[in-house]
């Protein structure tokens, strides 16, 4: 009992410092030019021009295009409102990575699995910009997670709903 509660204590702290790391100052300065061009890309006046003249013209994922299309509508475009999804995804990530080294090895490697995405640098940065780049992690690493129950603890679950999960967490990568 005392080791469950130890881990639930570490695996907090680590979630409060990837909080604190990614949404320390995530608004404080400009939007990027990769920021302002995903903007510039989703200002159209229906849904099927954004689709044939922002996302078929560019490379990056759709998904986020479509996304930011309709969050901007709802929350805004200041640089708070824009980035807060993906300092979200940038901490969920944190969390997932964790649920994977624990499942794969032990809880001491899902902890300072977790704790070294919390703090290096890169992650960080790119969990402030409203890019592709965090959600993808995220996403990639729920696909990880899904695959794994699916692989090696589907007795536990329902195979259909794994499996559904699974699917969704692929659509999700793309």
């Amino acid at each position: 009992h005392l080791k469950k509660n130890t881990e639930f204590m570490l695996l907090l702290c680590i979630m409060l410092i990837a909080a604190v790391m990614r949404f320390y100052n995530y608004s404080g300065w400009s939007l990027s030019n990769d920021e302002l061009s995903a903007l510039s890309r989703r200002n159209f006046g229906s849904f099927a021009q954004l689709i044939n003249e922002g996302v078929r013209p560019d490379f990056h994922p759709g998904g986020i295009q479509v996304f930011l299309y309709f969050w901007v509508k709802i929350f805004g475009d200041s640089e708070a409102a824009l980035r807060f999804p993906f300092v979200i995804c940038g901490i969920v990530s944190v969390f997932l990575l964790y649920l994977i080294g624990k499942k794969w090895f032990n809880a001491s490697v899902g902890l300072l699995s977790a704790l070294a995405l919390a703090f290096l640098q890169f992650p960080i940065l790119y969990s402030q910009l409203a890019r592709p780049y965090s959600p993808g992690l995220m996403f990639s690493l729920l696909n990880v997670y899904f695959w794994t129950l699916l692989i090696f603890d589907s007795r536990k679950h329902k195979p259909i709903v794994l499996v559904l999960c699974y699917s969704i967490s692929i659509v999700l990568c793309m």
